[in-house]
């Protein structure tokens, strides 16, 4: 069984489950009200469920659930997993203890002894036990926290789930908690009923020699059901065993963790996250290692051979993140040979992070950048009150942000009192090269409007130094694994800065690199032109020098431009 299929089996009849126990539970909750309209509701959904294709739906999704654990458990190369996982597979397995027999004690004894399917019956003889009703109560927590989790861990990763939360979280506690009360009164009420709970042959004492006693049919079942999902989880451990054997004689893997350091050896069929987990190394799997929220994704910097392609679970999960050829999944990789490895998000990662790519996943394009600072920021800082000067850079902020969306600019990072632009991410360089430009003259335009606004406010007016450069550099996301953006490194990156400091060299508010005003079709030889060195770059580099970016609007390039 592919694992695509399995998790779909798994979510369908999980859901299937999941609804049958919240009607189920509604109706416990009428018992507060009355065991008469407990009766009520209850035969109508016993009608519904003794519906052939109803009941073959339920029935067949709980073997199916319950199957599924047993291929979840055997699939497994390692039992160490996250501790919520651990709680799911021990909650799984003792549900069968007290499922089978609730099932044998009202389906089956309606279907095997031809008792009248009837809640007041039902409840009359649980009331009746102190160790039935013990034994209810412990089954209905017991399915609620497996299906509570499951349905959680499903949803956590998905977008908008985070929204429905405080409304999620309440019915979570009120729906088996007013069952639980409602089953409490209609206990109270059943006492009286005692004497109709079950038939007249149910109640019959087990004499030597009597007829079978439907009781002892009912019990013996439940022995048989329970004896058997026994013999085959032992089954499940033993060929794990004997496969744990065999993957050790065909010899494994290394997996070189470069954020530890740590060489962690692998056997044969195992994953990468497995591995991680049985050596005790932290990785981050918010599905618990489904394929489903992409928390784990590695990048392989070195593998001897090529790796085993994506199957369609990984594949659809890697394309929903955009993920580069060298990103896989921890939980799905099964490497044949030693692999390098470098997790892209923190061990810590959480669900918000899940759609977020982490570390510098990007690739090489030409774009513009554009650095922008304040001048005098530090003087403003000792003229006026904190909150004032975060006031003022609020409104600074703003207007920078609002030229560079006008002038399809893409703002990656900011530095307290200026920021770096990107131009081009979607556009030809000549596009990426005249967008910018227009932008340096969209601020400067907004930060004289602001100026006026801010008039008494301000000791001098606001200025600002631009420089802008063009070419190669490395775009894509990265940053904290909790906080990436949208960003570029690269050398061209580090000159555009370096011509934003030279603009308070020459006391100007525009330093642009020739090839920019080139790219952007404009050869104004008015504008002043000098050839400066740039630290850390061997050859000079030609600048024009703009005092009023205003000038560039009487380029009929980008004064088209603007109009359009």
């Amino acid at each position: 069984m592919s694992s695509t299929l399995e998790h779909r089996l798994r979510l369908a009849t999980g859901l299937v489950i999941a609804f049958f126990l919240v009607l189920h539970l509604l109706n416990a909750s009428l018992g507060i009200l009355s065991l008469t309209a407990m009766n009520s509701l209850g035969d109508m959904l016993f009608e519904f469920w003794s519906i052939p294709l109803f009941g073959a739906i339920l029935y067949g999704s709980f073997i199916i659930h319950i199957g599924l654990m047993y291929v979840g458990l055997y699939r497994r190369r390692s039992l160490r997993m996250p501790r919520w996982h651990m709680l799911q597979y021990a909650l799984a397995l003792a549900l069968p203890i007290l499922l089978i027999g609730h099932i044998m004690g009202t389906r089956g004894a309606f279907q095997i002894i031809d008792a009248t399917a009837n809640y007041t019956k039902v409840v009359s003889a649980i009331w009746s036990n102190p160790t039935a009703i013990v034994k209810q109560y412990a089954l209905v927590v017991i399915t609620w926290t497996h299906m509570s989790i499951g349905i959680h861990y499903w949803l956590r990763h998905k977008a908008g789930y985070s929204r429905w939360l405080p409304v999620l979280y309440p019915l979570c506690l009120i729906i088996p908690l007013v069952a639980a009360l409602g089953f409490f009164r209609a206990g109270l009420e059943s006492q009286q009923f005692v004497s109709v709970s079950l038939p007249t042959e149910v109640l019959q004492p087990i004499t030597a020699g009597s007829a079978p006693n439907p009781r002892l049919i009912l019990a013996t079942i439940e022995t048989y059901v329970l004896q058997g999902l026994a013999l085959l989880l032992a089954v499940v451990f033993m060929f794990r065993s004997l496969r744990t054997l065999s993957d050790k004689r065909r010899g494994g893997f290394v997996v070189s963790h470069t954020e530890s350091g740590k060489l962690l050896p692998g056997r044969q069929g195992q994953t990468v996250l497995d591995t991680l987990r049985e050596a005790g190394v932290a990785h981050a799997s918010v599905c618990g290692g489904r394929g489903r929220c992409t928390t784990c994704r590695i990048r392989v910097t070195h593998s001897a051979e090529s790796l085993p392609e994506p199957g369609e679970l990984e594949t659809r999960a890697l394309q929903r993140i955009g993920a580069e050829p060298n990103v896989r999944l921890a939980c799905q990789l099964k490497p044949g040979q030693d692999v390098t490895i470098t997790p892209l998000l923190s061990a810590s990662a959480s669900a918000l992070t899940a759609g977020q790519q982490a570390g510098v996943a990007g690739h090489e394009r030409q774009i513009t950048c554009m650095f922008v600072d304040m001048r005098d920021s530090t003087a403003l800082g000792e003229q006026k009150l904190p909150y004032d000067v975060v006031f003022i850079l609020n409104q600074f902020f703003i207007q920078l942000d609002s030229a560079l969306r006008d002038t399809g600019g893409h703002y990656a990072t900011f530095n307290g009192d200026g920021l770096m632009a990107l131009y081009g991410l979607n556009d030809d360089l000549a596009t990426g090269c005249s967008n910018a430009l227009r932008g340096a003259v969209q601020i400067q335009r907004r930060i004289e409007n602001l100026n006026v606004w801010l008039a008494n406010e301000l000791t001098k007016p606001l200025k600002v130094g631009i420089g802008i450069h063009c070419g190669d550099a490395i775009v894509g996301t990265m940053g904290p694994p909790d906080a990436p953006t949208m960003s570029a490194i690269g050398d061209n990156v580090n000159i555009s800065a370096r011509l934003e400091a030279l603009s308070k060299e020459f006391s100007t508010g525009l330093v642009v690199s020739e090839e920019v005003l080139s790219n952007a079709g404009i050869d104004d030889n008015t504008l002043p032109r000098h050839t400066v060195q740039i630290r850390g770059r061997e050859e000079p580099l030609r600048v024009v020098v703009i005092d009023d970016p205003e000038a560039l609007m009487k380029v009929p390039d980008l004064l088209s431009a603007e109009g359009g």
